[in-house]
């Protein structure tokens, strides 16, 4: 008789935990989905607003180094730019003549 009594005096108890457990769990996922959808969103936008910025900043820099003619071969060297080493020239044809 006293198991029968602890046990109706436990399994609501239990059963409220678990409901519990299982809402704040619902409400998490559901917090942490809705994160996840906003920063992806955001880093979309971030992606689209970088590549605008640097079309913007390439345009700029070619408008003043047009405007200003300060491109020359010692300046490209300064910069980094290197003229190529082996040149090569790839023509087109009917497509009979292919790598084996």
């Amino acid at each position: 008789m006293y198991a029968i009594t602890l046990y109706n005096t436990i399994a609501p108890r239990v059963i409220a935990l678990l409901a519990g457990i299982a809402g704040v769990s619902v409400f998490l996922y559901g917090a942490f989905l809705l994160g996840a959808v906003s920063h992806t969103a955001a880093r979309t936008s971030m992606e689209k607003e970088t590549r605008t910025l640097s079309a913007s900043v390439s345009t700029l820099e070619g408008e003043f180094l047009a405007e200003t003619k300060a491109l020359s071969r010692d300046r490209a060297v300064e910069l980094g730019f290197v003229p190529p080493q082996d040149v090569a020239t790839v023509y087109a044809g009917d497509g009979s003549l292919t790598l084996r």
